[in-house]
């Protein structure tokens, strides 16, 4: 079975698609997908799912097609000078 943050991330992915890409929404695409995917899961595993913290979706859109996991946001974006 995938990983909850997996099933949130590709959730929230599907929503910010559906809503025409928004900037800015991340965190409420999150709050819905894991929403969503909790009432999926049964009773007793939902217990069990610490809260996570979202990525930014420019980054799941970017993952979505990649093979590679996702890095600390202060170790991949550094700020221009």
């Amino acid at each position: 079975m995938a990983d909850f943050d997996d099933l949130v991330r590709t959730e929230a992915y599907l929503i910010w698609q559906s809503e025409g890409r928004p900037h800015g929404q991340d965190a409420r695409h999150w709050e819905m997908a894991a929403e969503r995917v909790r009432s999926r899961m049964p009773a007793k595993t939902v217990k069990t799912v610490a809260p996570v913290k979202p990525l930014p979706l420019q980054r799941v859109a970017l993952l979505a097609h990649s093979k590679r996991k996702p890095q600390p946001a202060a170790e991949t974006f550094r700020a221009s000078a």
